[in-house]
């Protein structure tokens, strides 16, 4: 559940927007996966604050349809349930995810840097002045990029979408049955997936973690772990414990569905298999959810969050979707959400 959480300007809670900030530089291999050299000029329009307004102005015209389509395979997916969710609903929910999306869009055309700085590319990187190409394995291609194609300013994406998701989360609450709660999560798992298939690949890379910073919000509270850092001095041994393992939220998320898939290889759900892109994107999300859980524990000094926030949301959920608790006792439950194990191996692994 999103909560209104106030950022206090400190450097404990600075540190960790620093790295909350860092989960969405924009990802440059996928365009070496796809061509050994760009077009400099191309990727500087596309940053620009042209650039961005012409990729804005596509995403506008995209943005009902794409949403309504997205409503509706959410809902298909959703049907194993029996009532669980109308098509009212799913439209009324479609427009306040629609808002959202436009707001994000909005923050995306603002936060372009000069054209005179984007333009500023290393010689080395260079491979033909006449062509205007760039070597995108070259070490002086990434220093730029990442200049370039800088992850989005966190701090403002929360202030601005708060009061939109605040809204979404509230319409989502008079869904009448509540196991409908991954609803929203799921809903803006499509409509990225379907909007991002409609731009070419220099401007997927820009705009794609706009959209997860969306979809992270409404599912994972990074936003309140970096808020509990206020109550901890830069030398506090959580506040170190929180600093170090934070980035490697992925990487353990990624390592625990890894295992998952190899001990149930057989294992297929209504989206397909464990391996399949879309589960495995909402898997991992989700095993990154209760990792941010646990470093708000370690942030709070109590279990108080998981008992009131995350134990709640998974006796909702787990049932419907016919996980097993081995009994019914709350605490039974508790102590099977959370792979303590593998987290303990990334400490020890001091990475």
């Amino acid at each position: 559940m999103l909560k209104l959480t106030k950022l206090i300007n400190t450097l404990s809670v600075n540190s960790l927007m620093q790295l909350w900030a860092e989960r969405y530089i924009p990802d440059i291999s996928t365009l070496c996966l796809n061509e050994s050299h760009l077009n400099i000029s191309e990727l500087v329009e596309i940053a620009s604050a042209e650039g961005r307004q012409k990729t804005a102005a596509k995403a506008q015209n995209l943005l009902r349809l794409r949403c309504e389509y997205a409503g509706i395979e959410t809902n298909i997916l959703f049907s194993y349930i029996p009532n669980v969710i109308n098509l009212s609903e799913v439209e009324r929910l479609s427009q306040f995810t629609q808002q959202v999306y436009q707001q994000v869009i909005e923050i995306y055309t603002q936060q372009s840097k000069p054209v005179a700085t984007l333009a500023k590319i290393p010689l080395a990187a260079a491979t033909s002045s006449s062509m205007g190409t760039i070597d995108l394995f070259s070490n002086a291609f990434q220093e730029w990029a990442q200049k370039l194609l800088g992850p989005p300013v966190v701090e403002q994406l929360a202030i601005s979408l708060e009061p939109s998701l605040i809204e979404l989360q509230n319409q989502h609450l008079l869904v009448k049955d509540q196991r409908a709660i991954g609803f929203i999560s799921t809903h803006f798992q499509f409509s990225t997936k379907l909007l991002l298939n409609r731009f070419t690949l220099p401007e997927q890379v820009l705009l794609s973690p706009y959209f997860k910073f969306a979809e992270e919000q409404v599912s994972i509270p990074w936003q309140q772990v970096c808020a509990a850092a206020s109550k901890h001095n830069c030398d506090s041994s959580a506040l170190a414990i929180v600093q170090q393992i934070l980035p490697a939220s992925y990487e353990i998320a990624s390592h625990i569905h890894r295992r998952a898939s190899q001990l149930n290889p057989s294992h297929c759900s209504r989206r397909g298999r464990l391996k399949d892109p879309g589960v495995r994107a909402s898997s991992i999300r989700d095993l990154e959810m209760f990792q941010a859980y646990l470093w708000l524990c370690v942030l709070e000094d109590s279990m108080a969050v998981v008992e009131k926030e995350l134990l709640p949301l998974c006796l909702m959920v787990f049932p419907a979707l016919k996980v097993m608790t081995h009994g019914s006792t709350s605490k039974s439950l508790y102590f099977q959400m959370i792979p303590f194990s593998i987290v303990d191996n990334f400490l020890e692994a001091d990475i």
